[in-house]
């Protein structure tokens, strides 16, 4: 379960027992349009991937500060290592493309 918390962050707790607070990023905020989808795509693509919670939530903020800090609802393309992936990694490589 992931709570988020606009600019206070979000909290998440999985059945694992993995729990934690991830700070959101502290941007230039022009629009919050979409940053909740965004927020959430990050967190989906890096749990597809077997990233920890930690880990998803933290591309999940990344990707949601990409989308306020414009008043376009696109996140633009990224490299790998700007999300702690490492393209090397051939889990990562794929997720790399689809990013």
């Amino acid at each position: 379960m992931v709570v988020t918390m606009g600019a206070q962050g979000a909290v998440f707790a999985t059945l694992d027992g993995e729990e934690g607070y991830c700070p959101a990023k502290k941007v230039d905020v022009k629009d919050t349009t979409g940053a909740g989808d965004a927020f959430f795509a990050g967190t989906v693509i890096g749990q597809t991937y077997g990233k920890t919670m930690m880990e998803s939530c933290e591309i999940g903020t990344r990707l949601a500060a990409s989308v306020i800090t414009t008043g376009e609802n696109v996140c633009p393309r990224y490299l790998p290592s700007e999300f702690g992936l490492d393209a090397s990694a051939p889990d990562d490589a794929q997720l790399a493309l689809e990013l």
